[in-house]
């Protein structure tokens, strides 16, 4: 006997909905295109081209300052703070003192007028009396005096050495009390150390001349004495031969006190592609 099993039929598909069909048609070529954006991001990543902003040079810090050397002296120093080095030299150079002074004495009948002013120690080298000094009045007149006394017992009051002036005033423009600039300008007696004066740092603790040591250029301590014609007489402080810094001091200084207020003696310096 046979038995017939009633066969499964194949099921039957659906129809898709419009809304269906236009989705699918969407979703398609929206997969496809987010291949291709993963495929450009790969081959962009692996490429060993660098763009121009990541061959750029990198800044980094370099330590410029050491408290017991000073400031290191090497071309990148010299670039950056402007530095130039001068040769200190003794020559024999025009001497001249200039200062203030007050009338304590008008003119009289026959007597001349006189008048004081107060030089240091240093300064008063090359004075004595009998030489001649330019006296310049506030309304721009000069006329010629001459030094009559050195009085150096002032000097351990005051530190300063008084000199007393006389000078003919005939028309008697300057009664007692005024004030006139005297200057004294002669030849020195000996050949003297002289500097530019942009070479100078002046500052609350004396005056100070960058000097070359080595590798470093160390802030030296000197006395200072005349000045005449852009140069400065060094007293003390240096020697034949030495080489300070004639250029970029205020720089080396601004170096150094950031380096004692804000403990970092660093400047930004481009790095170099290896």
């Amino acid at each position: 006997m046979n038995i017939l099993l009633p066969q499964a039929s194949a099921p039957k598909s659906s129809p898709q909905s419009p809304i269906v069909r236009t989705f699918e048609a969407l979703f398609v070529p929206a997969r496809a295109l987010a291949a291709i954006v993963v495929i450009c991001f790969c081959a962009a990543g692996c490429s060993s081209k660098k763009s121009p902003e990541a061959s750029a040079p990198e800044s980094v810090k370099v330590r410029f300052f050491t408290e017991d050397e000073g400031i290191i002296w090497s071309e990148e120093s010299k670039r950056l703070f402007g530095v130039e080095l001068v040769e200190v030299k003794q020559r024999p150079a025009t001497r001249q003192v200039q200062k203030p002074a007050q009338v304590y004495g008008a003119a009289a009948e026959s007597a001349p007028a006189k008048a004081m002013l107060h030089v240091t120690a240093v300064e008063a080298h090359g004075l004595h009396p009998g030489l001649s000094v330019a006296l310049r009045q506030a309304d721009g007149s000069v006329c010629n005096g001459t030094l009559v006394k050195l009085d150096s017992q002032t000097l351990p009051v005051l530190g300063q050495i008084e000199v007393l002036i006389e000078f003919p005033d005939p028309l008697h423009r300057c009664p007692a009390g005024t004030f006139v600039t005297g200057t004294f300008t002669g030849p020195t007696e000996q050949p003297i150390f002289v500097v530019p004066e942009s070479a100078l740092l002046a500052t609350a603790d004396g005056t100070f001349l960058y000097k070359l040591n080595g590798t470093h250029l160390r802030r030296t301590r000197v006395k200072v004495g005349t000045r005449c014609d852009g140069v400065v007489e060094i007293a003390d402080g240096l020697l034949t031969g030495d080489s300070v810094a004639a250029k970029g001091i205020e720089n080396m200084w601004l170096v150094e006190l950031n380096a004692f207020k804000a403990g970092d003696a660093c400047c930004p310096v481009a790095r170099n592609s290896p």
